[in-house]
């Protein structure tokens, strides 16, 4: 994450080694589908491989996202505290969930988080989805924007949608927020770094459309099929790992916050440690069957963490290769927490 994007996280931010293990996680992560319209060549949804052992492709049902809400309503209700950050999105374009809306809405009337965030390709923000989101009270929204130039555009995403036309999609609901008086939601885009030109031309389509625009490093994953890099930059491929921070992206092993500050409900229910496990390595539960408090205070998800502590994931497939820990600011850094003060309440 860029800098200037980091901003929107930073307001009253602690040790967090001085605050584990937390009564409650500090964000969540609702998928509301794992479908996308996009099938960008950087992303699993790209590759044959992985899509196919992803599989079944769905939206989560209405009984399975009311089950996961009312499990935060009766937590955060039950400790005192709210979820500092609710994210309606995990590996799917959100804006296919045709509840989407109503999501956000059932969330801000039940009261059991700060702020509610969407991640969204954007293609699909029509004036009425724009305008509800807005009515109906979300906080932070992300554009993911995967090139400016059309041709370029094309390639990356597989889809016919112009960056002129998600542009003008962005704009109207900032347009909308401001005419009726609202702050929010806070929207701000984002591209992963090109290392040519094209990053100042996104920079300046957007620079006064949103609030907040910003360059992101690209993630070194093993996506299957092919290399990440050789997708996305295909014969400057070598050129931008040079200039990523993947070069030394393993001189050291960190061990990652997430088991200790997230958690993620997937489509179907299944409870993961990792927003990015697509083919949930990581899964500690499912909502369907134990309560969200349950799942965090289980004995499977405390043996998961003492295994982070132990290793930094040297020994999870899915967390090895993972830049993830090497990103965290300062203050997030989980390494030589006592494992000692750690424990389980559910023998689930």
């Amino acid at each position: 994450m860029s800098d200037v994007l980091k901003n929107m996280y930073l307001e009253e931010r602690a040790l967090l080694k001085e605050r584990v293990p937390l009564s409650i996680p500090l964000c969540v992560c609702i998928e509301p589908t794992n479908i996308c319209n996009f099938k960008c060549v950087m992303c699993f949804h790209g590759n044959n491989e992985y899509a196919e052992e992803a599989k079944p492709l769905r939206n989560m049902d209405g009984a399975c996202f009311e089950k996961t809400i009312m499990d935060l309503k009766d937590w955060t209700d039950e400790v005192g505290e709210k979820i500092k950050l609710i994210k309606l999105y995990s590996l799917g374009e959100p804006l296919l969930h045709p509840e989407i809306c109503n999501m956000v809405k059932s969330m801000k009337e039940l009261n059991i988080c700060e702020q509610i965030e969407i991640t969204t390709n954007a293609s699909l923000l029509t004036r009425e989805v724009a305008e509800r989101l807005v009515d109906d009270g979300l906080d932070i929204l992300r554009i993911s924007v995967y090139a400016v130039d059309e041709e370029h555009n094309k390639y990356i995403t597989k889809s016919h949608i112009t960056p002129r036309e998600i542009m003008e999609k962005v704009r109207y609901i900032r347009e909308y927020r401001d005419k009726t008086g609202k702050t929010a939601p806070r929207i701000f885009a984002k591209m992963i770094d090109t290392y040519t030109d094209e990053n100042q031309l996104f920079l300046d389509m957007y620079r006064d459309v949103v609030d907040i625009v910003g360059i992101d490093q690209p993630f070194h994953l093993n996506s299957g099929e092919n290399d990440v890099f050789e997708n996305l930059y295909q014969s400057n491929a070598g050129d931008a790992f040079e200039k990523s921070m993947s070069t030394n992206m393993f001189t050291e092993r960190k061990a990652c916050r997430y088991p200790f500050t997230h958690m993620t409900v997937r489509n179907d229910g299944s409870v993961v440690v990792c927003c990015i496990d697509w083919l949930k390595q990581t899964c500690i539960g499912n909502v369907n069957r134990h309560s969200l408090k349950e799942i965090w205070e289980s004995k499977t998800l405390y043996h998961f963490r003492c295994n982070m502590l132990n290793t930094k994931g040297s020994n999870l497939e899915v967390c090895k290769r993972c830049e993830l820990p090497l990103r965290d600011l300062p203050e997030d850094q989980m390494d030589d927490f006592p494992v000692e003060k750690l424990s389980y309440q559910y023998d689930i």
